[in-house]
């Protein structure tokens, strides 16, 4: 983001950009977690007897059930991101 586009932004917009970086940043993480528990599971399968699968060696807290979207959530969301999507398409026919 250059300096011009951070003046046009009004405060919810830029809340919103930052609490974007902040959940990239978070989901980059988890995503490394994830792949080091496999790392660790396909390290110990040879050598126990019973096969482990990654969630046997540790469940991280965003696996918890208390944190899954219903799908009603999901399909506001799923709608909202459309709607925004399509403001922004609108914005960029304006402007370019």
């Amino acid at each position: 983001m250059n300096v011009v586009d951070l003046y046009d932004m009004t405060p919810k917009m830029f809340y919103n950009a930052q609490q974007g970086l902040f959940d990239m940043w978070k989901t980059e993480d988890q995503n490394q977690w994830e792949r080091t528990r496999w790392l660790a599971c396909v390290l110990l399968n040879p050598h126990v007897k019973k096969n482990i699968q990654p969630k046997d060696i540790t469940r991280f807290p965003w696996e918890s059930a208390k944190n899954k979207m219903s799908k009603k959530e999901m399909e506001k969301v799923r709608n909202e991101a459309m709607l925004f999507k399509k403001i922004n398409e609108k914005k960029m026919n304006q402007n370019g």
